[in-house]
């Protein structure tokens, strides 16, 4: 680090926020504090930042703060110099002159402009000041390829205090300036205090969408990262920061690497895994080429390891892609599996070669065996994936805890203080057949059942069928709960679970018998002419509650509603009532008691957005991309009346039912 740059006596408050506008003379008495301004001469600025961490620039032709080292429009970076602007062609420079050598001046582009300081690696607070006593600023930066400050503008006369955090990787900090009139004044450099070890290693994972963590509405998708917390010790968190879409470029340039590197402690683990969208060519913001997909791994590994981390290198795991002539997986991304090994072996970082792991696993299985690893699921097993799905790359959650276990199977394997932590079982074959199913609730269209957790299992698949018939698949999951939807009313089903881990499927167990209800009220909501499902009374905009008729709309008069056609389905999802971001009732009229209530959400052709409460209190908000959705909402009738609240953007409400008991048969 170059000893030419001086350290301030006095640093930016530390309170200071994010952005801020000052003005006046308020403004300047601020600036005055903050930074001990006084006329010096530049012989005065010679401290260097080596005894307090700070380093401290001011930016203009004018008089120089005191502690500060001046950079003017001509100020090149030169190694020796250790600062200066990468290019000074697109730089202007004004003295306004005034009593406080900060606002006074300042060095602007209305283009593009990058100032460049030599650091050590590190955790550094940043703080910017930006303004012109005469004219108008307009000012974004970006910060190692990251934005931290979007486009923010002053009037004349207004300083703008800029702050933000940055852990540097390289060793040379560059600040982008770009605007129509992006004036800088002065920058403050800290040098945060290194952290220390925590009480238990944080494993961060930091991946694309086949490791994320899953809402429950996206089930049965899942990523290996959320299951990963089974196969380590309670001695160890997981933080699971994965995000689909992102590739390793994209991921450091939203600036997500950076949240994660400004909490790595001493003894934290940073897993890596990119590849998948690196390689999309057709997406811009996501494409990497090998060579820098290469390089940018090389900025998670380096950034982990000086905060006194380790980045475990973790190569792409295998889509479902079958070799016809030989019946064997291919090598998915070949070159970035390649490239992630590489890296690994160049830096000496732990790898995890899940791109051959995972393809052994699936040739073990087979390509039709590997559809219960992937996405895949015949239409109308999954309320949100009402045409069913077909989906090579993305787990649904067996083959995302398979893929986990794989990945602490190799960590194990590692020799790292972490292997001591990772806990994987072994079992022998498929898990026993699962027995103790018991009837939670039961609607006049749903069935929840439950069932004790079975030894050896990692998920379970339930199958429901008619009294007599043979039971079909409906759904796995990775809890010891489920809830059948859509079911026919007062009908008599047999419910049966099996458990599956890494050795496939185990028998089904015993026969739960459970008996949907009849429902003492019915709704079908819609336009009026449109057509009603059987047994249900027709709600449309204009049926507002009345005693007299008991049951209704309450505070309507936003809401519209819309049939989306026979094509959209069966009477009761094809229409819906739309509240528009308005928040309307539904009341109505039943005896006091318990009772369970199903509404039926969505739009057959587009998104839905709806929160519901009963009795007056918040329950669910339901957010749908497709299809419609039923929710289970248990209630209390009291005085005589139901009522359901219905908000959200949309608002929309396809149906309600009412039922009281439903008990196991």
């Amino acid at each position: 680090m170059s000893s030419q740059i001086p350290s301030p006596e006095t640093p930016y408050p530390s309170e200071l926020p994010r952005r801020a506008v000052l003005t006046g003379m308020g403004a300047a008495a601020l600036g005055t504090a903050m930074l001990g301004v006084t006329r010096t001469a530049v012989a005065d600025v010679n401290a260097v930042a080596g005894e307090t961490g700070t380093w401290r620039f001011d930016f203009g032709p004018g008089e120089i703060a005191r502690g500060a080292t001046q950079v003017t429009a001509e100020t090149s970076y030169t190694p020796d110099l250790g600062y200066g602007f990468e290019d000074t062609t697109t730089l202007t420079e004004t003295d306004r002159g005034g009593e406080d050598p900060l606002r006074g001046d300042f060095v602007s582009t209305a283009s593009t402009a990058t100032f460049l300081v030599d650091l050590a690696p590190g955790d550094y607070r940043i703080r910017i000041l930006s303004g012109d006593l005469d004219g108008p600023t307009d000012i974004a930066v970006t910060a190692e390829e990251i934005e931290k400050v979007p486009q923010t503008e002053a009037e004349a006369g207004e300083m703008l205090e800029l702050e933000f955090e940055l852990a540097l990787v390289s060793g040379r900090l560059g600040l982008t300036l770009t605007g129509t009139a992006a004036n800088i004044n002065a920058v403050d450099i800290e040098a945060l205090p290194a952290r220390r070890r925590g009480h238990r290693p944080t494993l961060y994972l930091l991946g694309d969408s086949t490791m994320q963590t899953y809402d429950p509405y996206w089930m049965p998708q899942a990523g290996w990262g959320q299951f990963f917390d089974r196969f380590v010790s309670d001695r160890v968190l997981v933080d699971n920061r994965s995000i689909g879409g992102r590739s390793s470029r994209s991921f450091i340039n939203q600036g997500r690497l950076d949240e994660v590197l400004r909490l790595v402690r001493p003894g934290d683990y940073v897993y890596v895994q990119f590849g998948h969208n690196d390689a999309t060519y057709t997406v811009p913001d996501r494409y990497t080429p090998p060579e820098d997909f290469r390089e940018y791994l090389r900025t998670y590994i380096e950034g982990a390891r000086q905060r006194g981390g380790e980045a475990i290198v973790v190569t792409p795991v295998s889509r479902r892609d079958v070799d016809a002539d030989t019946g064997r997986f291919r090598v998915s991304f070949p070159e970035y599996v390649e490239a992630a090994i590489s890296i690994a072996a160049e830096l000496d970082a732990p790898l995890v070669d899940l791109s051959a792991s995972s393809r052994a696993f699936l040739d073990e299985l087979g390509a039709e065996g590997a559809k219960d690893v992937f996405l895949h699921a015949d239409a109308g097993v999954y309320p949100n994936r009402p045409n069913g799905v077909a989906d090579d790359t993305h787990f649904q959650e067996y083959g995302a805890i398979q893929m986990a276990r794989l990945v602490a199977l190799g960590t194990a394997e590692l020799g790292l203080r972490i292997s001591a932590h990772i806990i994987v079982r072994s079992s022998s074959g498929a898990p026993r057949a699962v027995d103790g199913l018991e009837l939670i609730r039961a609607s006049a269209s749903t069935l929840e059942v439950s069932w004790p957790a079975a030894e050896d299992a990692d998920t379970y698949r339930v199958h429901l069928g008619p009294v007599g018939e043979e039971p079909l698949f409906v759904g796995g999951t990775s809890g010891t709960e489920a809830v059948m939807y859509f079911l026919e009313e007062a009908a008599d089903y047999e419910v049966r679970v099996s458990a599956q881990n890494e050795h496939g499927e185990g028998p089904q167990g015993g026969v739960l018998a459970a008996s949907t209800v009849q429902a003492i009220a019915r709704f079908d909501m819609g336009p009026s002419g449109s057509p009603v499902a059987k047994g249900f009374a027709q709600v449309t905009p204009e049926t507002e509650y009345t005693p007299e008729r008991g049951f209704g709309l309450a505070n309507a008069g936003s809401v519209t509603a819309e049939d989306r056609g026979a094509e959209a389905g069966d009477d009761l999802p094809r229409d819906m009532l739309i509240g528009h971001g308005s928040t309307y009732g539904f009341l109505v009229d039943l005896p006091d008691g318990p009772c369970t209530v199903v509404l039926t959400v969505g739009d057959a052709t587009g998104s839905a957005r709806t929160d519901i409460s009963v009795q007056g209190e918040q329950r669910s908000t339901v957010a749908i991309d497709d299809g419609v959705r039923q929710v289970i909402e248990p209630a209390e009738i009291v005085e005589g009346q139901l009522v359901l609240g219905i908000g959200g953007n949309g608002g929309q409400l396809n149906g309600v039912t009412v039922a009281v008991g439903g008990t196991g048969r």
